[in-house]
């Protein structure tokens, strides 16, 4: 889609934000991608939104991107709300692009808000008629594909720790991380298990955060804003009837997404310099590495234990930290990353030469999954 690029990335810090609210954070988070781009909001002509958790898609009889659009100021000719768990951040840029070259809209804002930690509650939840036998939660279903992924693979608990460790160490050059203390892997096996296997540090936080971009078609933006990025290539692949599938905690529906973007993009897994793949806990990411093709099956767990996805590693993985350490963003905290690599803004945690990034979204009970591959057109 070689006239289809992200234009412009916005976010408001992260982590407790003490009054602040998800249709501020939203809000913040729309006028600065926006202004980033180099537009006014008068400019932009399409609205996509995730309202996060701590708010209804309907309120009443209000959609959720109506009430936002209103605060705004904005009259879209597109608008809508997407709900595919945290692959939702990701699908909302493939929807834009793709409503951009059928010529629906010209520049559509992407966002992600919510403050999860001032509703507390908002992460209880059960998973439906699952959770009559006791797996409750998000946390039990991926402890579940940790296990076998260890009995299948030999994969250890230290390795599962080497993710948690690597995303501190990511976390400690990015200024606004919601956590940028070091972890080590010794003060990792002595945290507390959440859901055997998974401890503490395999588990993401929630946050408070905002974040935004601008997707546009490149020929309408002014000459002097940043140089945008290019989406090169996009997937995605779903399992909707998990139990039914052999496939299922052994294999994410990322092997078929990632297959998608890669043919798009005419690249292969070699060919990536970076990766910000979603990480709700540390046990995706494995799967993430192996089904993507950047490690054989099994391989993965060693490979990040010998420091290949850390900083100056020979992929760089969650640059900024990931929502293991950066904090919640939805998964659209992933793309601002790719961005801000891509064009060459990331300051201490820089990746040299980067032209070329994967961004993973994997949402709900392991069932959705989409990827963008993302290519710089700096100089």
């Amino acid at each position: 889609m070689p006239d289809t690029v992200i234009s412009g990335v916005g976010a408001t810090p992260v982590g407790k934000l003490a009054g602040a609210t998800a249709w501020s954070l939203q809000a913040q988070a729309c006028r600065a991608a926006v202004a980033d781009a180099g537009l006014e909001l008068a400019a932009v002509d399409g609205l996509l939104a995730e309202p996060g958790y701590t708010q209804p898609v309907i309120d009443g009889i209000t959609p959720h991107y109506l009430r936002l659009g209103e605060m705004l100021g904005m009259s879209p000719n597109l608008c809508g709300t997407e709900v595919l768990g945290g692959a939702s951040s990701v699908s909302m840029v493939q929807r834009a692009a793709n409503a951009i070259a059928a010529g629906l809209c010209t520049h559509c804002l992407c966002v992600y808000g919510d403050a999860p930690v001032s509703a507390p509650g908002t992460f209880e939840y059960g998973r439906g008629d699952d959770a009559t036998h006791g797996l409750f939660g998000a946390v039990g279903l991926h402890a579940m594909a940790a296990r076998l992924h260890m009995e299948r693979y030999r994969t250890t608990e230290a390795q599962l720790g080497a993710v948690a460790v690597t995303a501190r160490a990511h976390a400690t050059l990015t200024p606004h991380a919601q956590f940028r203390e070091p972890l080590n892997l010794e003060a990792y096996l002595d945290s507390a298990y959440v859901v055997e296997p998974l401890r503490k540090y395999d588990c993401c936080p929630v946050s408070d955060c905002g974040a935004a971009v601008v997707v546009s078609a490149a020929r309408q933006l002014p000459a002097d804003g940043p140089a945008p990025v290019r989406i090169a290539g996009m997937g995605q692949a779903h399992c909707l009837a998990p139990m039914l599938d052999a496939r299922h905690l052994r294999q994410l529906p990322a092997a078929r997404s990632g297959a998608t973007a890669f043919a798009m993009a005419s690249v292969g897994p070699a060919d990536i310099d970076l990766c910000e793949l979603y990480d709700c806990f540390t046990i995706v990411v494995l799967m993430q590495l192996e089904d993507y093709g950047f490690c054989r099956p099994g391989a993965a767990g060693a490979f990040v234990a010998a420091g290949e996805t850390g900083p100056g590693g020979s992929l760089p993985v969650n640059t900024a930290g990931g929502l293991l350490a950066e904090g919640y963003g939805g998964g659209m905290l992933h793309i601002v990353e790719a961005v801000r690599q891509l064009r060459g803004e990331a300051g201490d945690r820089q990746v040299d030469e980067a032209r070329l990034g994967l961004v993973s979204g994997h949402g709900l009970g392991l069932n959705t999954h989409a990827t963008l591959i993302l290519a710089s057109t700096a100089a």
